[in-house]
């Protein structure tokens, strides 16, 4: 794939992505690869994605594409990809929170939202880093170590959701879950350039 073609998928939304992925103007395969070849650009600087999932990716957007295909059911957020921020629990991967004496706790399920947005057709490329604890405004620790700022490497994209924020300004994902308790999600996305969304107190469940 071009770098021209990633550009010119990466800077969809995820809202016109899904539409152009339902009219068959994009395949989900074309729109997760050229994410994961942006993943693969930036995060070496930025250090965003720390548990990449793309091999499982990559088979979740060729399995959506024979489901629209074939006339199947389909919903919202259809072949696109997303990320999703560490503490939430996806099947198989850890959720250490950042804290060395979590390692190797490794979920068995997904979370209640991240089944949500698997059922809404979303493909989720990897988990992004956090502040230790997601107590902080930045996004460091000693599991995954710190995640820079992609507008300036040398300043922090903010925290908890500091790799949400990160790889979503820097165009490797065009949406994600993040989790906010005091400003976990307002203060990356102000620190990115980016918009993000805090429902209502107790209307999502940050299990």
């Amino acid at each position: 794939m071009s770098e021209l073609n990633v550009k010119l998928i990466t800077d969809l939304t995820a809202t016109e992505l899904a539409e152009k992925i339902r009219e068959g103007e994009l395949s989900s395969v074309e729109v997760v690869e050229a994410h994961i070849k942006r993943i693969e650009e930036v995060n070496g600087k930025i250090n965003a994605l720390v548990v990449p999932l793309f091999d499982e990716a990559r088979a979740q957007a060729k399995e959506a594409d024979r489901v629209l295909a074939e006339g199947g059911e389909i919903g919202l957020l259809h072949g696109v990809p997303i990320t999703i921020k560490e503490q939430f629990d996806v099947a198989g991967t850890e959720t250490n929170v950042g804290v060395p004496n979590n390692r190797g706790i490794v979920a068995e399920r997904d979370g209640p939202l991240v089944s949500r947005l698997r059922r809404a057709g979303a493909i989720i490329l990897g988990k992004t880093n956090v502040m230790m604890t997601l107590a902080g405004w930045e996004s460091d620790n000693p599991v995954y170590g710190r995640t820079n700022n992609p507008w300036d490497l040398d300043r922090t994209p903010g925290g908890s959701s500091g790799g949400e924020s990160a790889i979503i300004s820097a165009h490797g994902s065009p949406m994600g879950l993040g989790g906010d308790f005091g400003g976990s999600v307002r203060l990356p996305a102000h620190l990115c350039g980016i918009h993000g969304l805090k429902p209502t107190s107790h209307r999502l469940t940050n299990t």
